[in-house]
């Protein structure tokens, strides 16, 4: 009878006894791989997608940045294309020393003027900054900026220049070419003999018409060329 118990007893036992083993081993190791896989592509995706959306913001940047070397080139043509065209040019007559042998019978050493107070002046005559002007400065008279391209609208054209030891009698002279032919000329003798001078002959449109073109002034004194300074005249 004890055995008949045991027997019928037993079988739960056993499968107690089971149920507490498997509650005493660890998970199962193939699943704990599978869920550890899992995430680790969880992650990778994640990492590969921050890394993409980082790389296209780069991409972003570095073409907004192209975009903005471009029109930071483009505005930098404007503006030297701009210069260019307001450019005045250094005069073509830097400094003319002209001496007493060059001026010939207008420049007698030892002449005298009023402004020296009896004293001979004796230095050489020096021309400088041969230039065209649209305008004078009304202080100076000395030509207010240097202008090489004027409108057809202009009332006057200037050719300026600037004299240290102006001597009376000079025999100034202005010829204006339009390319290679002479369409006017103007001459200038001073009365007086001064230590610094800014001298200036003018053209209106009465003296030429102001056509589109390119232009040159040249200027000379007692016959001996100074240089000249060329222009443009537009169109409208």
């Amino acid at each position: 009878m004890f055995r008949r118990m045991l027997w019928r007893i037993s079988p739960p036992l056993v499968m107690l006894f089971l149920a507490g083993c498997n509650a005493l081993v660890a998970g199962d190791p193939v699943a704990t791989i599978d869920a550890d896989l899992t995430m680790y592509a969880a992650e990778s995706d994640m990492i590969r997608s921050a890394a993409t959306a980082e790389s296209n913001m780069a991409r972003e940047t570095v073409i907004a940045a192209s975009t903005r070397v471009a029109e930071l080139s483009l505005v930098n043509a404007a503006l030297g294309a701009t210069l260019r065209a307001n450019y005045t040019g250094t005069p073509e007559v830097v400094a003319v020393v002209v001496n007493a042998e060059d001026m010939g019978s207008s420049r007698d050493v030892g002449m005298m003027d009023d402004a020296s107070g009896g004293q001979s002046q004796t230095g050489d005559m020096t021309v400088t900054d041969l230039a065209t002007a649209a305008s004078l400065d009304a202080n100076s008279g000395c030509a207010s900026g240097s202008v090489r391209q004027f409108s057809p609208n202009v009332p006057e054209i200037y050719v300026t220049a600037r004299v240290t030891d102006l001597r009376a009698g000079a025999d100034f002279q202005v010829v204006w070419f339009r390319d290679d032919s002479l369409i006017y000329e103007v001459g200038w003798r001073p009365t007086y003999s001064k230590s610094f001078e800014c001298i200036w002959f003018y053209a209106t449109p009465e003296d030429f018409a102001f056509a589109p073109g390119a232009y040159s002034a040249t200027m000379t004194v007692d016959g001996l060329e100074l240089g000249s300074a060329s222009f443009e005249i537009l169109t409208n």
